[in-house]
């Protein structure tokens, strides 16, 4: 079964779990190493980070945490809700010194740092071997094709450490150290996610003295409460010493924030529908609540409550915005594993399995245990560390780090901004918001966009021209007089696909474009008013 005692335990299990420096990798090193890599090298999803690094060089330049939007003719000069200034700053100082390279590592940084807590977190719990492995592969699966260069990890990041400190303070493990302030007050400045961990720590400090009189919990004596309560108290403050801390904790609850056309982002889909489309891997997630809810049922006294709320808050999260899968997960892992491996051990201690799930569920452990304790699958740390640390060599000396390799994604319009660029041109450049942002990170000053990824920043009329036009959806020709009322100068779209209805339409009432391939087409507006026409009078 899955002892509680913390691995490795026994002299066997420790001689062979460490890889000596003359041993070749194993199978499971190869998985890390080959993880590690190919997370490095893959192109970046989309591209929040060229205005998050446009971003943190306006705030060094201007010295204000929150400048007014210059990326845009839109919404130029206004104030835009911008709480994830001190990441920003980060981001621009990477690139700045090491190029594409740095930004890779710090990407490959913020995946690792997740699995790592939560390997440790199981570890401290008492899980052996091959439960932490399942859970992180279990991780891995389902969160693979999510990982991306985003400030995000820092509240992933920020709740598994100070969950796992409030977990070990309670169960009287450790003292409650003053760290805890300035990781608040670094989390408050890297991501408006730290809404999240002060949510928790409320939750904590008024279930640990509601317990002293409910004792649904072993209770906390006055004097553990009072440290509690002083500490925490103190991490919230330093969590608000950042700009507009009450703007943040009201911002989630604005109308633009809900409106279903944030939903073009697939990283504010639902979780419950992003699960029931290819691969349907994230459909497993369900799967995992299902068992850690069963624990948490069985073992309802064994969990703090502000456990159970976090749990209950992230999987509301999750199921409105898919990009808070990556925090419900970890911690769905992280508190649930140790106490479904009690559970395990209990009912092997107090019966012989029965049914013929438990036969099954006890035969998949046991092979699960073995498997994972041949020399195939054993720890090697010496290995991905090894990988790891060449990576961060490649990247840490800028002449590597800036030609590194596979820079651009395929998506990206990289070969009509090289024309552009090449040829001079500047002006307003209308297109879906991803085409937005790219347009800003070539041409800067240069060329300010209609939209671009920052979904929340924007009014919804405005990403819905962006979304709709181009593929003839409602409403485009008042939509279309709109983007031309604005001062458009170009059309920077799609030629393939539903995005490229509007070209596919309008084409034969065009003359030569300015620039066209495979993929992307540049039109001056000129050319789209007179094809519109032409286009209209065809009609009726």
């Amino acid at each position: 079964m899955i002892p509680l005692a913390p691995w490795p335990q026994t002299p066997a299990a420790k001689s062979h779990c460490p890889c000596k420096h003359g041993a070749l990798p194993n199978l499971f090193s190869l998985l890390l190493i080959i993880l590690v890599t190919a997370n490095y090298f893959v192109p970046f999803a989309d591209l929040d980070f060229t205005w998050q690094i446009r971003t943190g060089e306006q705030i060094v330049r201007t010295g204000s945490l929150r400048p007014a939007d210059a990326f845009t003719y839109t919404i130029t000069g206004q104030q835009v809700p911008e709480f994830e200034w001190l990441y920003e700053v980060l981001l621009w100082c990477i690139w700045s010194v090491f190029g594409f390279g740095g930004l890779k590592l710090l990407k490959t940084v913020l995946v690792i740092m997740p699995c790592l807590l939560l390997s440790l977190r199981l570890r401290k719990e008492g899980v052996r071997w091959h439960g932490i492995t399942l859970a992180l592969l279990t991780a891995i699966f389902l969160l693979s094709q999510a990982w991306n260069l985003r400030p995000l990890y820092c509240t992933t990041i920020g709740l598994l450490v100070v969950s796992g400190w409030l977990r070990d303070f309670c169960m009287g493990r450790r003292p409650w150290g003053w760290w805890l302030p300035p990781v608040l007050l670094l989390w408050g400045n890297l991501h408006p996610g730290v809404i999240a961990g002060q949510g928790l720590l409320v939750g904590a400090i008024i279930w640990e003295w509601l317990n002293r009189w409910l004792t649904i919990n072993p209770p906390l004596d006055r004097e553990a409460c009072g440290r509690l309560m002083q500490i925490a108290g103190l991490a919230l403050v330093a969590s608000c010493i950042c700009p507009h801390p009450l703007e943040r904790l009201l911002y989630p609850f604005r109308p633009e924030v809900s409106h279903p056309i944030q939903h073009i982002f697939s990283e504010m889909q639902p979780l419950y529908r992003a699960a029931w489309q290819p691969p349907y891997t994230l459909a497993l997630v369900y799967v995992v609540a299902a068992l850690v809810g069963f624990s948490v049922v069985l073992r309802f006294r064994h969990y703090r409550l502000w456990e159970v709320g976090l749990l209950l808050g992230l999987a509301g999260l999750a199921n409105l915005a898919v990009r808070c899968t990556l925090d419900w997960l970890m911690i769905l892992l992280a508190l649930g594993v140790p106490h479904f491996a009690v559970l395990l051990q209990q009912t092997a201690r107090r019966c012989a399995p029965r049914t013929s799930v438990q036969r099954w569920l006890f035969r998949s452990e046991r092979a699960c245990k073995r498997m994972f304790q041949t020399p195939f699958l054993r720890f090697q740390w010496y290995w991905p560390a090894a990988a790891l640390t060449v990576l961060a060599a490649a990247s840490l000396v800028p002449a590597l780090s800036r030609g590194m390799p596979i820079q651009n994604a395929g998506a990206w319009p990289v070969q009509a901004l090289d024309w552009t660029v090449a040829h001079g041109l500047r002006g307003r450049f209308f297109g879906p918001p991803d085409y937005g942002s790219y347009v800003g990170w070539r041409l800067g000053d240069a060329g300010q966009c209609y939209v671009d990824t920052r979904g929340f920043f924007f009014p919804h009329e405005l990403l819905e021209d962006s979304h709709y036009v181009p593929q003839l959806g409602p409403d485009w020709r008042s939509r279309l007089r709109r983007i031309l009322a604005y001062g458009t100068d170009y059309f920077l779209l799609e030629t393939t696909g539903p995005r490229g209805k509007f070209w596919r339409t309008l084409q034969p009432y065009l003359g030569p474009p300015v620039y066209v391939d495979g993929q992307t087409v540049l039109l001056t507006a000129e050319q789209v008013q007179r094809a519109f026409a032409a286009f209209e009078q065809g009609s009726q």
